[in-house]
């Protein structure tokens, strides 16, 4: 049985050596940029095995490899509740959004003329759209590509907005979060030290604490907060310890959305124990994932 892997071009390495370290069973098989499969040698593996993989933003069981001429015999001898077709060389993609308990068979063209299938189960943790990405385009009055980030979460974690919720932003400036949740009826308070986008100043549901998020006092938070949102180019342990605070100053907080900032300098092994404090937090539900937009970044989420 063999596993195969969709992963962020340029974190093949990361999820190596994340599966090395979790699952020594599973031996390193075969790879293109993008996509990596994995031999299980324990024989265990089946459909319904899940995974906890940080890197991989999908998994599944491998079909095996085709050619052209073959890839309809091959699509045919497999049923599934959805299919996927896309490639990792081209924007071709065709397919329906799964729901949760679906089966998926994906059809994936890893490189010019080669095919590659595979089936995965929908978790509740689990991307749903074509390819494992929502393949987001950013609006042109998006003030940065954090939009990206913070609407591909949204999509992942399939939040349901309840009305009337006020997100705490750390590290706000220029405004890319910040517009995507204002656009989705969010009312926004950001805090940054830093200038924000003009456009987002004339929102009235957009309020900016100028002010670095260790000086951001009780009464300057909204009351009642419901998300924190963090994406704070600092040392990951001083970001932990602004979180903690906040959350006890606002026990409504019920929802995380925390970018993790990995960088060159941190191992796998140190994302991995950083994820393990988050944990600590006291979330009912909690997850990670490299998003489709993430670079040397990770998404956590954590919902009370």
């Amino acid at each position: 049985m063999f596993i195969y892997t969709i992963v962020n071009i340029g974190s093949e390495k990361s999820l190596k050596e994340e599966v090395a370290l979790k699952y020594p069973e599973l031996s390193f098989a075969y790879s293109r940029p993008g996509y990596i499969t994995f031999k299980d040698n324990s024989g265990k593996l089946n459909i319904d095995s899940k995974l906890n993989l940080v890197f991989a933003r999908a998994y599944g069981i491998s079909l095996g490899r085709t050619k052209p001429e073959n890839l309809e015999e091959e699509i045919s001898k497999y049923k599934a509740d959805v299919t996927h077709r896309f490639s990792l060389i081209s924007d071709e993609k065709s397919g329906e959004t799964a729901n949760l308990g679906d089966t998926i068979l994906d059809v994936i063209e890893v490189k010019d003329g080669e095919f590659w299938l595979g089936m995965r189960k929908v978790y509740a943790d689990s991307w749903r759209v074509i390819g494992a990405n929502p393949n987001l385009i950013l609006p042109e009055a998006a003030p940065s590509r954090a939009y990206l980030k913070i609407a591909e979460a949204l999509i992942w974690t399939n939040y349901e907005y309840r009305g009337e919720e006020s997100v705490l932003e750390l590290g706000s400036a220029p405004g890319g979060a910040s517009y995507a949740m204002l656009e989705r009826g969010f009312k926004v308070y950001g805090v940054d030290n830093a200038l924000m986008a003009e456009d987002l100043l004339k929102n009235p549901n957009f309020k900016h604490i100028k002010e670095p998020m260790q000086k951001v006092q009780d009464s300057d938070v909204p009351r009642p907060c419901h998300l924190l949102v963090s994406d704070v180019n600092v040392l990951p342990s001083l970001i932990l310890s602004q979180l903690k605070r906040f959350m006890s100053i606002r026990p409504g907080i019920h929802t995380v959305f925390y970018t993790l900032k990995i960088g060159d300098k941190i191992s796998v092994k140190e994302v991995l124990k950083h994820i393990d404090t988050f944990k600590t937090f006291g979330f009912k539900e909690i997850r990670a994932t490299q998003l489709p937009s993430n670079k040397s970044e990770i998404m956590l989420y954590g919902k009370k």
